[in-house]
């Protein structure tokens, strides 16, 4: 398997996470290879993990880390003259097949933010974005990623965070952009209609998030994974050690109870990410 959503240092008051830690997390779960995402960021975290960070642990583990980048669109002048395409093409040409995690507090749609992300389409890096009520900013029904997507269609995006997937049901509200929402899948959801319409957006199950998006509703969830096998993609979104990480027996077990077919688990967990990272 392949996760395309991993961490690794130190992000909040625990201890760092070290790549041997990683490692044996991988071994143990049967993933082959995960993206490193660094945070650099201010939100959300008390600490930095820098590109720099992560292109370090790739370098000594090449055959298991996949290194992402991530730049500030706040950082030098703060606005759209900044020079982030020299930043972003030398991280590619460092090896870097990703940016994200993209978990800025200002409107996804920012122009400075717009501007960062069609470099990465045409540099092939897809990118990760965490939305909820303080990041990444959008209303219900997520109107203005939708227009992000029509607008870069060269970009990859894919969509992670508490506000993305309580969007998977048509009867969200504002509470629910920063919460776990429990209960039936009501018809209708923001989420599914843009995998459906827009080829250029991939779903990122890390995280409680979208764990709970799939099993609040668990005969939803199922039709869910199978409907849009080719455009889900595993992650766990480890922040720090002990953390479990429900999506992959969950995964494990639907296949194994006949509830997802043996191809939707495939691309769910390896092809799609092999795809869109050019593995």
């Amino acid at each position: 398997m392949i996760d395309i959503h991993l961490h690794v240092g130190r992000l909040y008051l625990e201890p760092p996470l070290r790549p041997s830690y990683l490692l044996n997390f991988m071994d143990r779960h049967g993933i082959e290879k995960a993206a490193l995402l660094p945070m650099e960021n201010p939100e959300q975290t008390y600490f930095y993990v820098t590109t720099a960070e992560v292109l370090r642990v790739c370098r000594r583990h090449p055959d298991r880390f996949i290194p992402f980048c991530n730049v500030d669109p706040r950082r030098w002048a703060g606005d759209r003259s900044t020079d982030f395409a020299s930043v972003l093409n030398e991280y590619r040409e460092r090896g870097c097949r990703g940016f994200g995690e993209g978990i800025c507090g200002l409107p996804i749609d920012d122009p400075r933010l717009c501007a960062i992300y069609e470099i990465c389409g045409r540099l092939g890096m897809p990118v990760i974005l965490d939305l909820t009520a303080q990041t990444n900013i959008d209303e219900q029904g997520l109107p203005r990623f939708e227009k992000m997507l029509r607008d870069l269609p060269a970009t990859v995006f894919l969509g992670h965070g508490a506000h993305f997937w309580a969007e998977i049901s048509g009867d969200v509200t504002p509470r629910d952009f920063s919460a776990y929402p429990g209960g039936k899948v009501a018809a209708g959801g923001a989420a599914p209609r843009l995998l459906e319409r827009h080829p250029n957006l991939y779903g990122d199950l890390s995280a409680n998030s979208g764990y709970n998006a799939l099993t609040r509703d668990p005969e939803f969830g199922y039709r869910f994974l199978e409907a849009f096998q080719g455009k889900l993609i595993l992650g766990t979104d480890l922040c720090h050690a002990g953390q479990q990480a429900p999506i992959i027996p969950y995964l494990k077990d639907a296949l194994a109870q006949g509830r997802i077919s043996r191809a939707a688990f495939d691309q769910i967990t390896r092809t799609n990410a092999e795809r869109i990272l050019g593995l």
